[in-house]
């Protein structure tokens, strides 16, 4: 049921030559909190989300599927992301005792000039990888993850992709991946990897 809601049917926008997304899930142990949305606002703006949901089973699972309607249902035309994920925000610390939270990286694609507008709610930090080959971080304070405090305040910052860009976003269930010996997969490992891949 929790993989039935997430978009699984790509090229998502098989119309449209601008821009291309994928996504993809793989749940490991058990039923968990992870997912992923996009959706375009209006005809020159496409919103995508990947978030982390605190905790395992049932409860990170519905968390999940309220904080996913929300997400979509906040994100109206003319509001920045930063404002999208503050209403989230103040919705799912309504009766949230279990204090539940939910780490949210929400961008906002400007398709006709490559701008992408962004707020990281305590997130994993995505990386950008550039057509000419450089890799890297995407900077940012990040901001308190959601559903903690009723009056948490965000910022939306900026980057531009050109053309041949790529943005690369993960949860910490690949960064925090362990092996036999206990050994973190890490953020310097996978770095290392999306090097290697662009190689090939």
């Amino acid at each position: 049921i929790q993989m039935s809601i997430l978009p699984k049917n790509f090229p998502a926008f098989p119309e449209r030559e601008a821009f291309d997304i994928y996504a993809a899930i793989e749940p490991a142990r058990e039923v968990g909190g992870d997912f992923y949305d996009f959706f375009m606002i209006d005809d020159s703006h496409l919103c995508f989300v990947i978030a982390d949901v605190s905790g395992k089973g049932i409860p990170a699972a519905l968390f999940m599927a309220v904080t996913k309607t929300l997400i979509k249902s906040k994100a109206t035309v003319g509001l920045t992301p930063d404002r999208i994920i503050a209403r989230v925000n103040e919705e799912l610390c309504v009766g949230n005792d279990e204090n539940m939270f939910v780490t949210i990286f929400c961008g906002i694609l400007k398709i006709n000039t490559g701008e992408v507008f962004y707020t990281n709610g305590g997130h994993n930090p995505p990386l950008i990888l550039r057509r000419n080959g450089d890799i890297q971080w995407v900077s940012g304070e990040g901001s308190i993850m959601v559903g903690i405090m009723d009056d948490a305040s965000y910022i939306t910052e900026t980057l531009t992709l050109d053309s041949g860009d790529r943005l690369f976003l993960y949860t910490d269930g690949v960064t925090e991946a362990m092996n036999e010996n206990n050994e973190l997969f890490s953020d310097v490992r996978l770095k290392e990897g999306l090097e290697k891949l662009k190689k090939e």
